[in-house]
């Protein structure tokens, strides 16, 4: 039954071995508890830091505006695709439907951002130092900078204002990388100043510039590429939703109205890039009709003095009635002629045009007096591809994958506009031979008209086709010139740049909560590494998780140096030691009501067990019980030596026979506590033979008889082997473990020592306790009592230890 009983010990044992580190919420409260100071001053650290952190900070501001982009027909709102245009693209293995993509792609360009820069001269910064940050005076600066020499090297340099007259530059830096020079220079208004980093001219702003005379404004100057790229990255362009074509621009800057120019600034240009788009065509187009007129003019003009010189010649002056007959019949005929050579002559000419622009990126002409709609079709669809193709080549290269399909779907679009032109070129020359076969055979049956009225006839043909073609020219002149005209993108502006005037960064109360929780997580993380790489023993939690053996008691830690041979308690002090003690007289009659000798030991020197012993066995002695104090470190001799008696004889004089009166060798220690103590005599050369001699039981019997209690004060357990030998006539065995001095992973060990029953009746006294630190833990033993008056003073005692705590002397 025994040995079941100690298996089931030992594996309950072996589920203990390793070192649980499970931070329960407990844990992580007496952490804070107990170390809350530090946790204060953690978190007004980073607060403070926080808040200095935010000081160098430029307030972010976001400012947006809203555009509306219309089709082809001046329609906002939900999106429309052109049927025709989109089925063509298709065909040709063209995305369409992207339309809105590309002009927000586009809105946010770096060719847009470039003349944005440009135009705000936003490749020179003014900025003024406030506090610890720097506040940007873009619209709100002393004076104005214009650089007259071409940007070479950024630079850096502080203009300090003197007065009306001028003021003078210092502090220079500049090149890659940044160097300082010890270049000055007096500025005057309005004349220029030459510089390492280039020459500039100095302009004062007259109603700002009382506000800074005396102060120093840092100027920097960048390129306007690195400026557009600076302005790049602040601007975003997105759709608002897929169902409709309104677009939002945002900008985020330090400056309010830096923000709103950017955001003005971005659309104006976009605006005029689409008018320039627009009237790409109609200049296309005006060029070409303006070479069709001069043409035809000289032709008409050919045609008409041949009519002149044909009429003086005959002397031909007004139709004979006999042709009026004629005239009525076969004016109808003439007329499908007249048209028919029309459309013939204009894709005719059309023909012309694309076969010599066969491989160039020109707009074809859009000629509205064709009649064929899918001809009129595809040269329309042609254009936009056209113009979508030149606005993207101009934001990217000429090998990119986009504009190569682009080209290639333009040439083959090209060839089938051209193809159908040619083939339509041909129906109509068949429409003109027929017209002019039936004409001519009308012509055939009037025998009776005269050679010259039809020669007559012929040349107002001629003249009337080129005067209609001339007609037709001129008219679409003027609707060219119209559309030239045209200043009106096909965008409307929705909302202009708005925005709240609340800075979107730096966000004050996430950093703050950010610094806060940080400085609560620092020393935080600190005690738990501290506690992770802290295998000593702390306390009773620690014990018990690993042993089963009873805690006798905790002696608390003292701040007062007392040696380890002072008796404290001597009925005059109520210390907290003391009370600690009367505890353990307390608590050792539960471990072993019967219990008369009692051996202490430990795990090595150093742990109190002197202290312990002789405190313990004067707590005994107070109750008026006789006590005697054994020295069995026979080796050492701590307690005799710490107690002046390392010359005399004791117990070594009585184990080896050479002293056979005990009474002899006994020292009194203290008439008030009843405590004797028998020295341990003179170094012996034998010390494990004499203990393991009978004599030391006859040495415990004899002392029995006079004195109620027996304590033994025995070397340290792991160090040699005299405590095992000594236990064998104790009742009791008492482990003095420090705190803080043992390791953790030795209590299994002596766990094992407790179920093989090596020591009888084995308890534990913790010694050096920090019990006030874990009054919120396991140290609830004396946490009540001490509160009450038992030696730790009055508040302002512990306001000064919590001073000497925080600041202690070095």
């Amino acid at each position: 039954m025994e040995a079941n009983n100690n298996n089931s010990a030992r594996k309950r044992n072996t589920r203990n071995t390793g070192i649980d580190e499970t931070l329960s919420l407990r844990d992580v409260l007496d952490t804070f508890v107990a170390n809350w100071v530090w946790f204060l001053i953690s978190v007004v650290i980073c607060l403070a830091v926080a808040r200095l952190y935010l000081a160098t900070l430029s307030n972010v501001y976001q400012r947006q505006a809203v555009m509306l982009v219309k089709d082809d027909n001046g329609q906002g709102g939900a999106r429309r695709s052109n049927i025709s245009t989109d089925a063509l693209m298709q065909l040709n293995g063209v995305l369409a439907g992207a339309s809105v993509k590309n002009e927000v792609y586009i809105l946010h360009s770096f060719q847009l951002a470039q003349e944005v820069a440009r135009n705000l001269q936003l490749d020179v910064m003014y900025n003024v130092r406030s506090g610890l940050r720097n506040v940007s005076l873009y619209n709100n600066r002393p004076f104005t900078v214009n650089f007259i020499t071409e940007f070479q090297v950024p630079a850096n340099f502080m203009f300090t204002l003197d007065g009306k007259e001028g003021g003078t530059i210092s502090e220079v830096k500049y090149g890659i990388p940044m160097e300082e020079s010890d270049f000055t220079a007096k500025v005057e208004w309005g004349k220029a100043v030459k510089t390492p980093f280039g020459d500039f001219i100095a302009s004062p702003n007259e109603d700002r510039l009382e506000n800074f005379v005396g102060q120093s404004i840092n100027v920097q100057r960048i390129s306007q590429e690195d400026a557009a790229i600076m302005l790049f990255n602040k601007v975003t362009s997105s759709e608002i939703d897929k169902e409709s074509t309104l677009v939002r621009i945002t900008c985020t800057d330090t400056n309010i109205q830096r923000a709103d120019d950017i955001l003005s600034g971005l659309l104006d240009a976009y605006k005029r890039s689409i008018i320039d788009d627009k009237n790409q065509i109609a200049k296309s187009t005006s060029e070409f009709i303006e070479d069709r007129i001069s043409l035809i003019h000289s032709e008409l003009s050919e045609v008409e003095g041949k009519m002149a010189e044909f009429k003086q010649s005959s002397g031909l002056v007004d139709i004979k009635a006999s042709s009026e007959a004629y005239i009525a019949q076969s004016s109808t005929a003439r007329q499908r002629t007249v048209q028919a050579e029309t459309q013939y002559s204009m894709i005719q000419y059309l023909v012309d045009y694309l076969t010599s622009n066969i491989s160039g990126n020109n707009l074809i002409p859009t000629m509205g007096g064709i009649s064929d709609t899918g001809i009129a079709s595809q040269i329309n669809n042609y254009n936009q591809l056209m113009l979508q193709r030149n606005r993207l080549a101009e934001n990217t290269s000429e090998n990119s994958p986009t504009i190569q399909d682009m080209d290639r779907n333009l040439e083959q679009m090209r060839t089938t506009v051209l193809a159908s032109l040619k083939g339509y070129s041909s129906s109509l020359k068949l429409q003109v031979e027929k017209a002019k076969k039936e004409e001519a055979g009308l012509m055939g049956s009037l025998q009776s008209v005269p050679q010259k009225e039809k020669k007559v006839i012929d040349i107002a043909r001629q003249q009337t086709i080129k005067e209609t073609l001339y007609t037709y020219l001129l008219n679409k002149r003027e609707e060219t010139a119209l559309q030239l005209a045209i200043t009106e993108a096909n965008i409307r502006v929705v909302e202009q740049p708005f925005g709240s005037r609340v800075p979107v960064s730096p966000r004050k109360m996430v950093i703050m909560m950010m610094a806060f929780i940080l400085g609560i997580l620092i020393p935080f993380l600190y005690f738990q590494l501290k506690k992770f790489f802290d295998v000593s023993v702390h306390g009773r939690k620690d014990i018990e998780k690993f042993t089963t053996i009873p805690i006798l008691g905790e002696v608390p830690h003292s701040k007062s140096g007392i040696l380890d041979s002072e008796i404290i308690v001597d009925g005059q002090k109520d210390e907290a030691i003391a009370e600690a003690f009367r505890m353990i007289r307390f608590n050792m009659p539960f471990i072993n009501k019967d219990a008369r000798v009692i051996m202490l030991t430990s795990t090595m020197p150093g742990e109190g067990k002197t202290f312990i012993s002789g405190n313990f066995a004067a707590t005994l002695g107070l109750t008026g019980k006789k006590v005697v104090l054994i020295d069995a470190d026979i080796r050492k001799r701590t307690r005799s030596r710490l107690s002046a008696m390392e010359s005399q004889h004791g117990l070594t004089s009585y184990l080896s026979g050479n002293v056979d009166d005990l009474n002899s060798l006994i020292v009194t220690k203290s008439k008030e506590c009843n405590l004797d103590i028998l020295p341990a005599g003179i170094v012996a050369p034998n010390p494990t033979e004499l203990l393991m001699s009978n004599r030391l039981e006859q040495c415990i019997e004899e002392l029995k008889k006079k004195y109620d209690y027996i304590i033994i004060d025995n070397v340290p357990a792991q160090v040699v082997a005299d405590a095992g030998i000594v236990n064998r006539v104790a009742d009791l065995t008492i482990y003095v473990l420090r705190e803080t001095k043992v390791d953790r992973r030795y209590l299994p060990e002596l766990e094992r020592l407790h179920q093989e029953k090596k020591f009888n009746h084995l308890c534990i006294v913790i010694n050096d306790s920090r019990i006030k630190s874990k009054k919120y833990g396991y140290g609830y033993g004396y946490g009540y009592g001490y509160g009450y008056g038992y030696g730790y003073g009055s508040d302002k005692k512990k306001k000064k230890s919590l001073w000497k705590k925080l600041f202690p002397r070095k």
